[in-house]
């Protein structure tokens, strides 16, 4: 039988079981919901601003542009197709015109004192001048023939440049009025001091002259900039076009993007860079944010055209884009840095301004002179007037042997055989696909495997040209050796040390110290001012232009025992190590003590 209860029993309500503390039960969570539904909605609200603003800056630019051109064009439509001597009789420029002129009245008396000055200065540095630079020229042999001789030969030459320095040469000055001539006798030093002196005169009044001529000289700026930004070039019918153009201007980045599918190239510079190819010269003064003719901002600077328009002539952005010439990421628009490639993870940042003609060397690197890259141009210029090409053959400075052309010539034919043959692999491939014929598959099949071949025997073809070409330039010999391979056996920091005195560097060796811009140091007052930089220049275009190989890495070996085989295996027959009166070895080859310095490891022991 079941249980029954008991009479008690039935009359007592039981609760559930519960257990000892459930959250649930006990706290509310409706704080907790409600903050993070508070905390959802403002990343929500953050996210959406952040994709419609915070991702898009370039939208406020757009219209800052747009703002600001229009305002300039409604500035310059009064004067649109007046001629150049229309505005000259406006009474703004009148005014300007007459200020500069004023001022440069006032300074003018002393500017024709100081140019007698110079002009008395200079009579006598060009009466000095060649015997100054005779006797510091033979004064430069004997210190040669010092550095590289030794016992009493050494002794005699110090005895003989003692001797140059101590002797008497005549010069004939003319008197500061310039009607008569006094003759002077003078030793070298007295000679060098001299020259010193009339050459620190003659900068000193040329430097108090650009310091009065200032004052006129940025009033004329002030009233040519007017004159310029006046002189429209178009008329009144073309400024309202302007107008309407930017009165529905697209706001929009595919509206300004530039694609050239034949390199793979999108580069949207021109969303935030819009007046590059504006018909109308636009100055960082034409769209500040004031007005024209107030001072810009780094917006102004932005919105200007391209510094030269002939460049987009020749190298129409719509098939070579932007960022093929000034590198950058062209597709990025969410911040200055990511555009102009300055992230630390992007390979290609945007050339600095005086970089800009960088770009120019990934298509012109051969071309003796390139249109419109002048510091490019002014760096080859340097190479051939220092006398480098009359040592060293380079490509652009010397006539091409007919075997380097044809070589060229047969280079260019296998790669388009190349090509052409991994077209008609795809063409027989996809074919076999759809051929039901078994024999006909196998003949498409076989037919491409053959042309892979082919292609593999070209490429090595190629390769063997390839070097057949680079020594080419070796086939006339000159006294200095080969540099284009600079980048495969030097090392970068040395080519600037070597070209500014490779006598220290190498005392005896054959390339002559070029005092213009790199001389012994006791002579240092008679480079040129921008000698570092000519310097630098040449450095840069010599390692740009060199055959890029790849040594294979060496492993590195041990040094003592390296120095015990190098004294001990015939090495210093003809190499030397060691400097003073710690040289050991002999005089036949180069001294080794600097090798390190000069040449990279893998080259050495390769």
């Amino acid at each position: 039988m079941a249980d029954i209860p008991g009479p008690g029993e039935s009359l007592v309500k039981r609760e559930a079981d519960l257990p000892a503390h459930d959250p649930i039960a006990s706290h509310s969570t409706s704080g907790w919901m409600l903050m993070s539904a508070l905390l959802l909605t403002i990343s929500i609200a953050w996210a959406l601003y952040d994709e419609a603003f915070g991702q898009r800056p370039w939208k406020g630019m757009q219209k800052e542009f747009v703002s600001r051109y229009s305002r300039y064009l409604d500035s310059i439509k009064a004067n649109a197709g007046k001629t150049e001597a229309e505005i000259k009789e406006s009474p703004e420029y009148q005014q300007l015109d007459a200020e500069q002129k004023a001022a440069l009245a006032e300074v003018q008396p002393e500017i024709a004192q100081i140019d007698a000055e110079v002009k008395r200065a200079q009579s006598k540095l060009d009466a000095i001048t060649d015997t100054f630079q005779n006797q510091r020229g033979r004064l430069t042999v004997i210190n040669y023939n010092i550095e590289t001789s030794s016992g009493s030969a050494k002794e005699r030459y110090r005895r003989q440049a003692e001797q140059k320095r101590q002797e008497q040469v005549t010069v004939e000055l003319p008197s500061d009025d310039g009607k008569s001539i006094e003759k002077k006798s003078l030793n070298y030093a007295q000679l060098e001091a001299l020259y010193n002196e009339l050459r620190d005169e003659k900068a000193e009044r040329l430097g108090r002259k650009a310091d009065r001529l200032k004052t006129p000289s940025e009033l004329a700026k002030k009233r040519d900039d007017y004159l310029k930004n006046h002189l429209i070039s178009l008329g009144p019918t073309a400024i309202e076009g302007l107008k309407t153009k930017m009165a529905n201007y697209d706001y929009s980045l595919l509206g300004h993007q530039i694609s050239v599918n034949a390199y793979n190239i999108v580069d949207r510079c021109e969303v935030c860079h819009a007046g590059i190819r504006e018909p109308l010269e636009l100055t960082p003064a034409s769209l500040a944010p004031g007005g024209p003719g107030k001072q810009p901002d780094s917006l102004a600077r932005a919105f200007v055209s391209h510094p030269n328009r002939e460049i987009l002539q020749l190298h129409n952005p719509e098939k070579f884009g932007c960022s093929s010439c000034h590198w950058g990421n062209g597709r990025a628009t969410t911040s200055e840095m990511k555009g102009h490639g300055r992230h630390r993870f992007w390979l290609w940042p945007m050339f600095e301004k005086e970089n800009t003609e960088a770009g120019c060397q990934q298509c012109h690197a051969k071309d003796r002179v390139t249109q419109g890259a002048e510091t490019l141009n002014l760096g080859r210029d340097r190479f051939a007037q220092r006398g480098c090409m009359g040592c060293h053959r380079y490509e652009g400075f010397d006539r091409e042997t007919d075997a380097l052309a044809s070589t060229r010539q047969s280079i260019g034919q296998l790669e388009d055989q190349i090509v052409a043959n991994e077209k008609q692999v795809r063409a027989d491939t996809e074919k076999s696909a759809t051929v039901e014929d078994e024999n006909d598959v196998k003949k498409l099949l076989a037919h491409a495997e053959s042309l892979r071949v082919t292609n593999s025997l070209l490429a090595a073809r190629i390769d063997q040209m390839n070097l057949q070409a680079k020594y080419l330039m070796q086939d006339q010999k000159k006294v200095g050796p080969n540099l284009k391979d600079v980048r495969i056996k030097l090392r970068k920091e040395w080519l600037p040390v070597w070209l500014e005195n490779p006598q220290a560097f190498r005392p005896g060796t054959k390339m002559p110290t070029f005092w213009r811009f790199g001389v012994p140091r006791e002579d240092a007052h008679m480079r040129d001012k921008d000698g570092p930089q000519q310097i630098q220049a040449i450095a840069a275009y010599l390692w740009q232009e060199g055959f890029d190989s790849k040594i294979p890495v060496q492993q590195q070996g041990n040094g003592g025992h390296g120095k015990e085989l190098f004294e001990s295996r015939g090495c210093l027959a003809c190499h030397s190590i060691g400097e003073g009166d710690n040289k050991i070895g002999g005089d036949f080859a180069a001294n080794l003590t600097r090798v390190g310095e000069k040449a990279n490891f893998d080259y050495i022991v390769r």
